[in-house]
């Protein structure tokens, strides 16, 4: 495996996450005001402000390796901290400033500190945030939103990536894996082990089934690092090998994931943007869904049809019931990506990785002896990795779906706003995978996840310091909280049903009002 070494492009560190410009050439820059890059992404510019550059990456949006959303959701917003984020440093020092033909110029009419000037504007590929103006979901103790001061938040922030980067944390430790690889090695082992030498009883399979679902987990967050380069820091060294690992081994497309994870990581937990909370018609995270909102992801209505009501209706009693067959889902979601995507840069690798584990696990099913018994084993090995799944959704589910203030709100806050931390004592750090510290991992993603807890003690104090509410339970107090929300927007359907009625009886009697009239 190469090391992580430092790139030969890797500027020293200052006290704030800022990339080194060259001052020469940005002064050579026209100036853009907020109402000129408003016109001209009006006119099909790709307009991005990068550390105060705006960059126009038209020619770039279908070569990210990211996916174009990822690009397509900051245009016409000040995308620094979530450039810095997602990429290494020479990404900011050297390749943006490549794509700036302006320098953005706040003019008189400009809202002080804002991070976006297009919420008012409605752009084919993103649409603008969710606002609440200020509502939470739930009464939550500290600040109210209008309290918060997002440029010292902001400014914090960068202060502590800063400091990560100094203090090494950006550095794998790979002797942590030592263990993890142990791990997957005595997951795979004894559900091969079980298939071909166990005795042929129901209870044999079984037990192989949970030692495929939990080899598939552990695979799901080693793939996980892998797709945010957390390993070597090599984009294409990562990629290949995660493929090698979610691919061949899970069947599931890792460049399917990424596209949608970091689409997932731009605009977490907004309602028409992020498709981890796109799940019409057996979920809806808010009662936004009932409006058949469009998805940009999706691109297509997400129509909440008779079918999404009986089952939204229902969806904190089918919660369970539904994520023991959430992988089937992911097994089709992932075909289709490599079968139609007009994304998928290394799909003849996918695809081919993917027929192998076609091979691999068929040859493996066929060495039990009878065919309830195989159904036994895939069933329950696919619906065991519910697991995983209940993991994901705890981060997200029943965090807040709207902004308080989308023209101001920076990045940091964003996500701590719509993200959760499950508590769990060390020793159980493996079970979690790195989805317990979602909160580190949302703010600072490219930080290996063995090193999050050692974070978390300095994210509480920002939010300390800033009055931000920190959201953490344990994993059994989690499932509770995700359950009733899901439960407080269920109870909203029959309420929704009955103003619809109430519409349509006021539409006909106007209607037959308007018809004796003529």
């Amino acid at each position: 495996m190469p090391p992580r070494t430092p790139s030969p492009f890797q500027p020293q560190y200052t006290q704030e996450l800022r990339p080194s410009d060259d001052g020469r050439r940005s002064s050579r820059l026209p100036g853009c005001t907020a109402g000129e890059l408003r016109r001209r992404i009006g006119q099909g510019e790709y307009l991005v402000i990068i550390d105060g550059l705006v960059c126009r990456l038209n020619g770039f949006v279908g070569k990210h390796p990211g996916g174009p959303l990822a690009i397509q959701h900051m245009v016409g917003r000040d995308a620094t901290d979530e450039v810095a984020s997602m990429h290494p440093r020479e990404v900011l020092d050297v390749l943006m400033p490549r794509w700036a033909v302006a320098r953005f110029v706040a003019d008189a009419g400009c809202a002080k500190h804002a991070v976006s000037f297009v919420e008012d504007m409605q752009l084919p590929y993103s649409a603008p945030r969710s606002s609440s103006l200020g509502a939470y979901k739930y009464p939550q103790p500290g600040a109210a939103a209008s309290d918060l001061d997002y440029a010292a938040i902001q400014r914090d922030y960068r202060q502590l990536g800063a400091h990560l980067h100094a203090a090494g944390f950006y550095q794998c430790r790979y002797s942590d894996y030592a263990f993890e690889a142990a791990r997957y090695a005595a997951l795979f082992a004894t559900a091969v082990g079980l298939v071909l030498a166990g005795p042929h009883s129901a209870w044999t399979y079984l037990a192989a089934a949970v030692s495929t679902a939990m080899l598939w987990q552990q695979l799901a967050f080693f793939a996980h690092d892998l797709g945010h380069n957390e390993l070597t820091g090599r984009r294409r060294f990562d990629m290949v090998l995660g493929i090698c690992v979610g691919n061949l081994l899970g069947g599931l497309s890792v460049g399917w994931w990424k596209k949608n994870h970091n689409t997932h990581h731009i605009v977490t937990n907004d309602v028409d943007n992020d498709p981890d909370i796109q799940h019409l018609p057996f979920f809806a995270v808010s009662t936004r869904f009932f409006e058949s909102r469009y998805s940009t992801y999706y691109k297509r209505i997400m129509h909440f049809d008779a079918a999404a009501r009986v089952l939204v209706a229902l969806q904190d009693k089918l919660y369970y019931p539904i994520m023991c067959f959430a992988r089937y889902n992911l097994y089709v979601q992932s075909w289709s990506y490599l079968a139609f995507s007009d994304f998928a840069p290394f799909r003849w690798l996918e695809i081919g990785c993917v027929a192998l584990f076609l091979v691999w696990f068929s040859w493996l099913v066929a060495q039990i002896p009878t065919w309830p018994l195989r159904a036994l084993y895939v069933l329950v090995a696919n619906s065991v990795s519910a697991i995983i799944h209940i993991q994901i959704t705890l981060s997200h589910f029943a965090m807040s779906t709207e902004s308080p203030d989308p023209t101001h709100e920076c990045f940091a806050a964003r996500q701590i706003r719509t993200t959760m931390d499950v508590a769990c004592p060390r020793w159980l750090d493996w079970f979690h995978g790195g989805l317990q510290f979602q909160i580190e991992h949302h703010l600072f993603p490219r930080v290996p996840r063995h090193r999050l807890r050692e974070l978390q003690p300095m994210v509480k104090a920002l939010c300390r310091k800033h009055r931000m509410d920190f959201m953490e339970f344990s994993f059994v107090d989690g499932n509770v909280y995700t359950v009733r929300w899901l439960g407080e927007v269920a109870s909203r359907v029959s309420l929704f049903n009955a103003r619809e009625m109430q519409h349509a009886a006021e539409a006909a009697a106007a209607k037959t009002i308007k018809h004796r009239a003529l």
